[in-house]
């Protein structure tokens, strides 16, 4: 029910009208009218909700303006009580008095009037506050709508316990929130965390309070986890600046209070509570649970994600465990074989009896078999351990498919094949390593002379050929992104051939598909992994055509030679075998010839042997790339900021230079996720 205030200098009045209220049983309060300030401080102080005046007070409007004005929220309703001369004299009223009645008040008048405004104020009130209510609420959508943005791809444990505080104060407006979090399974120690009690407090709980709080939430957080130890807890407190000096005592323990585990299914991260001196509304309980859910989930995915890096590091350190060990016993095996070729060699020269030839011939063809099967493991391991380096230079293939043409044409005639290599004339140069370039053609031709029984016959050849003429659908992935002219080298079969579903097998480590042939020509199942990632290297691809015992055609492209591509293949090589590999990009519309000139001439960009230089134009663009490598981080950060310092001098800003820069290290080959 709203208060109502009589005001008047006239007590008989206002004893007249308090008491045809109070028989109706409406309650009221009189007072005695002496100066402004004094009524409309009495009014803001009581809450008053009806204001009763009459017409006696001198400037009765200006006191019912202020009334009315004293607060935009209070919605006071007003009624003057005037006699039959007031409005003319008394001044405007207008937009200060909600209703009139003349005097002599008639007291069903007054009763009535009252009742009624009574109801309008009750709804007036309900209104406001459902609409406070409500806009609460949007509010607190609005925060919960922004936190699940900010959560949304965060790894940062500290980050998502920083959001989860701040949301909390931003909807909930706490007192005091004390977290529980439980340890971690990793940190950047790779070592468990201790139990952790997270104050986010307005003042500084006493000391005794603080034991009380964290035994609150011990004994809760057992209910979720019985054989938790909670015998190491890390205090960590955030009390607001400017209420350092304050603290809160016993009387924090009767504020209101919410409380609810952090937890997604069957896993729990920790429980959390906040003290609020006003109490929580239904609408609090439903904000609080939801803010609990939705730090819930982000913390599962980071615990997910430390598993995974962690065991991915795990991983790579026992397959550099592998690698090295399958090094190191190769390099032993390899060992023994020189000598023992050199003395079947000296056996052979001094032995003349057939029988024991052949015997001899054998065993030289299995140092060779097994010499080769320790290349290849070598070849391996070097890869995989980034210790694989190349001798890129810019030269013809025809001298690699004229030496695959020599090497394999005995062989064709022992075996009675077909064997032909064939290329197009005046072929463009590539860049690459020659020695990987014929170990790729090597084992290809291998391969195709191995799985096709005598009498078959192989086809080599090589053509230029454009990628938009490529079937991009049949290359073996991963493949850098084809642009420009390739050469084309196919080796062709008419032998066993390959099942469809088989076709990516074959690139696989170790891997072989099984037929009575296949285990006839021997091998370990690493000569197409090995020519995958010499392709690879040259930013080339490969793809099979094969049918069943109709044959297979092998294709590998690689690029034809042009600045840039030697440029982006050299970057990934140095990528892949330097500690650290910076690459800065300069781009603008004008041409940034005299611009680098300028860095060059300052010594900002110094010639150095590990570093390589590009210009291109690409779509309008004037682009120049830079790259080092093993350059300390302090060095590029200079480079960098002087570079920056260059393109907003008075000299070069109006050439709208963009400078973008990318760090890469070797440890970035371990994706966690």
């Amino acid at each position: 029910m709203a208060n109502i205030l009589i005001i008047s200098k006239n007590s008989v009045l206002t004893d007249e009208i308090s008491q045809s209220l109070n028989e109706y049983k409406i309650d009221c309060k009189t007072l005695c009218f002496k100066d402004e300030d004094r009524t409309v401080n009495f009014i803001k102080e009581n809450n008053f909700g009806i204001i009763i005046t009459d017409d006696e007070i001198e400037n009765s409007n200006i006191l019912l303006k202020k009334i009315k004005t004293q607060d935009s929220e209070s919605n006071i309703i007003t009624i003057l009580l005037y006699g039959k001369d007031t409005l003319n004299n008394a001044g405007d009223f207008t937009g200060f008095v909600d209703s009139f009645i003349q005097k002599p008040v008639s007291k069903n008048i007054l009763v009535s009037t009252v009742n009624s405004y009574l109801k309008i104020k009750k709804n007036i009130d309900k209104f406001k506050n459902d609409n406070k209510e409500l806009n609460r609420s949007l509010y607190q959508l609005d925060v919960l709508y922004n936190t699940n943005s900010q959560l949304s791809g965060n790894l940062d444990r500290e980050k998502v316990y920083e959001i989860m505080f701040e949301t909390l104060e931003k909807t909930l407006s706490f007192d005091t929130a004390c977290a529980l979090m439980y340890p971690t399974p990793f940190n950047k120690h790779n070592k468990p965390d201790a139990n952790r009690l997270i104050i986010h407090s307005l003042k500084k709980p006493q000391a005794e309070i603080l034991d009380i709080l964290k035994e609150k939430l011990k004994d809760y957080a057992k209910d979720y986890n019985t054989d938790a130890d909670f015998s190491n807890i890390f205090t960590e407190e955030h009390i607001k600046p400017s209420y350092q000096n304050q603290t809160f005592d016993i009387g924090l323990l009767s504020f209101d209070k919410l409380i609810a585990p952090i937890k997604v299914k069957d896993e729990t991260f920790g429980v959390i509570s906040i003290y609020r001196n006003k109490p929580f509304s239904k609408e609090d309980v439903v904000c609080f649970q939801s803010i609990i859910h939705q730090i819930a989930s982000p913390l599962r995915v980071i615990k997910l994600y430390d598993e995974i890096k962690n065991t991915n590091i795990e991983l790579g350190k026992l397959e550099r465990i592998k690698s090295e060990f399958v090094s190191i016993v190769s390099h032993e095996l390899r060992t023994p074989l020189t000598p023992m070729n050199l003395s079947l060699d000296f056996l052979a020269s001094k032995i003349t009896d057939e029988a024991c030839k052949k015997s001899i011939d054998m065993a030289k063809r299995n140092v060779l078999r097994l010499t080769g099967m320790i290349e290849d493991l070598l070849d391996l391991s070097r890869i995989e351990t980034g210790k694989f380096s190349f001798d890129y230079k810019r030269y013809s293939i025809k001298s690699s498919l004229d030496l695959t043409a020599k090497t394999f044409e005995g062989q064709a005639k022992n075996k009675n094949m077909d064997f032909s290599v064939y290329m197009e004339d005046n072929l463009p140069d590539i860049y690459a390593d020659s020695k990987r370039i014929e170990q790729i053609l090597s084992n290809l031709t291998n391969n195709a002379f191995k799985f096709t029984p005598n009498g078959g016959k192989i086809t080599v050849t090589a053509k230029l050929i454009n990628a938009e003429d490529i079937d991009k659908t049949l290359l073996i992935k991963p493949v850098e992104q084809l642009q420009g002219q390739y050469i084309n080298i196919s080796v062709k079969d008419t032998g066993l051939g390959i099942k469809e579903e088989n076709i990516n097998k074959i690139f696989n480590k170790f891997s072989q598909i099984e037929n009575s042939l296949t285990r006839n020509a021997g091998g370990i199942g690493l000569g197409l992994t090995i020519t995958k990632n010499f392709i690879d290297a040259h930013l080339g691809a490969i793809w099979v055509l094969s049918k069943e015992n109709e044959g297979s055609d092998f294709n590998i492209i690689i690029p034809v030679y042009s600045e840039l591509k030697a440029f982006t293949i050299e970057l990934n090589e140095a990528k892949k075998t330097s500690d650290t590999t910076s690459l800065l990009t300069l781009k603008s519309k004008a041409d940034l010839t005299s611009f680098v000139d300028k860095l060059k001439e300052e010594n900002i960009i110094k010639s150095l042997k590990t570093s390589k230089e590009i210009f291109y134009k690409q779509n309008g663009v004037f682009i120049y790339k830079i790259y080092f490598k093993n350059l300390q981080k302090s060095a590029i950060d200079f480079v960098i900021s002087q570079i920056t310092a260059k393109i907003n001098s008075p000299e070069f800003e109006s050439c709208g230079i963009v400078l973008e820069k990318e760090l890469f290290k070797k440890e970035d080959e371990i994706h966690p996720i």
